[in-house]
């Protein structure tokens, strides 16, 4: 990255700040400061000292989308989103958007003055709507990530959070999950075609049909028995090396 010192243009008086931070490795050096309520506050991070320059002038136009008292749950929202999705795998992102919808009733309302009853009335609507147990967790993921944002850039303050308080269904099992029996194993073994035995590399190295999907040849290290996982769905799961059993090592 080239941080190299040069002559900086003069802002205007009043303008707010792009200012390059020393303290570590940062991805995202520069810091952009505006003057809100007599006082500086961060309104964003940038990777380059230009971004930082359009990001104030986007602030200039705007000004009531970073000012705690005016933003609204949408600008919250889509605040979250530029910062946290890319970081996200692409179905998790899917998820996330489809709970966002179940929040339509937060929309235009000033976030600073949301209340408990305002979110417990969006996983009633969410509930309501047909959806169980797992989108609701996905509404209060989404309510949470928006108020940890909004704690981190000073929208609200932290004992204001009270994402943590929200109430949603207790999970039902519907169909309770059992592992792989000997007897169900050997009648899989019996088939004995490609697509049977990666059914079993898929019971004997516990990792996710999409991830099984996505493994390509270069990363299979037959002499040393074991795969690496590029994508999964987490990001702990990434990149991550999963053993191959000697009993299917025949797959690859």
């Amino acid at each position: 990255m080239n941080t190299k010192k040069r002559k900086r243009m003069k802002l205007p008086n009043g303008f707010g700040s792009v200012v390059l931070r020393t303290d570590g490795n940062r991805r995202r050096p520069w810091s952009v400061k505006v003057t809100i309520n007599g006082r500086q506050k961060s309104i964003g991070d940038t990777a380059t000292e230009i971004e930082g320059l359009a990001l104030l002038a986007e602030y200039h136009k705007n000004p009531s989308l970073f000012a705690p008292t005016l933003i609204t749950f949408s600008e919250v929202f889509e605040l979250m989103r530029a910062e946290r999705f890319p970081k996200l795998a692409k179905t998790t992102q899917v998820n996330y958007l489809s709970a966002y919808k179940h929040c339509h009733r937060l929309y235009g309302k000033k976030f600073a003055e949301l209340k408990i009853g305002d979110l417990q009335a969006v996983i009633r609507d969410t509930r309501e709507s047909g959806a169980l147990y797992a989108m609701q967790k996905k509404v209060r993921q989404i309510l949470h990530h928006c108020y940890t944002y909004a704690v981190k850039y000073e929208i609200i303050s932290p004992t204001a959070d009270i994402s943590q308080y929200i109430d949603i269904d207790q999970h039902k099992v519907k169909y309770p999950k059992t592992p792989f029996n000997t007897r169900q194993i050997n009648r899989v073994k019996k088939l004995g075609d490609k697509w049977a035995m990666t059914v079993l590399m898929m019971i004997y190295a516990g990792v996710r049909t999409s991830e099984m999907l996505s493994v390509v040849k270069t990363d299979v290290k037959l002499r040393q028995r074991y795969f690496i996982v590029r994508e999964s769905k987490t990001a702990a799961g990434r990149n991550r090396a999963v053993p191959i059993s000697k009993k299917n090592i025949v797959v690859f």
